[in-house]
């Protein structure tokens, strides 16, 4: 049973992955090394070590995620996370803010993510698509 949850059903995570991540971020050493090599007449030569700290931010903010397991859900965020139990997870939708996640108690969990950019669930009548994560999060809340 290596990485299968306790319910038979595999992991799914939606968010950028660790080499998108990379992939934008790689500029940024680069600036630096050409801050700190570069002429004396270059004005924010002095400023090279804002970029270590920009690098640490942009990274946090690459950070959100949500992942799906087999009893709960995990919401991470820029600086900390939240899990939910399947139990409290009633339905899941997204608005133009990112992924709503209702609870059965009447509160809202807030996950910063986008829908697929085929994906039709913020216009009109759009319905979230097999694979979605909103569509995903409550056919496994309606599930448990």
């Amino acid at each position: 049973m290596d990485g299968v949850p306790p319910r038979g059903r595999p992991e799914q995570v939606w968010g950028s992955s660790v080499w998108s991540r990379a992939l934008i971020l790689m500029p940024l050493p680069a600036v630096g090394v050409l801050v700190v090599v570069d002429s004396a007449n270059w004005p924010i030569r002095e400023m090279w070590p804002v970029f270590p700290v920009l690098a640490v931010v942009a990274g946090l903010m690459m950070r959100p995620s949500v992942r799906l397991s087999g009893d709960e859900l995990l919401i991470r965020y820029p600086i900390g996370s939240q899990r939910l139990r399947r139990s409290d997870v009633a339905s899941a939708h997204f608005n133009y803010f990112g992924l709503v996640v209702q609870l059965r108690n009447g509160a809202t969990a807030f996950a910063f993510l986008a829908p697929k950019p085929t994906s039709t669930e913020l216009s009109s009548g759009g319905r979230p698509e097999p694979g979605s994560a909103s569509y995903e999060i409550t056919r496994w809340a309606s599930e448990g």
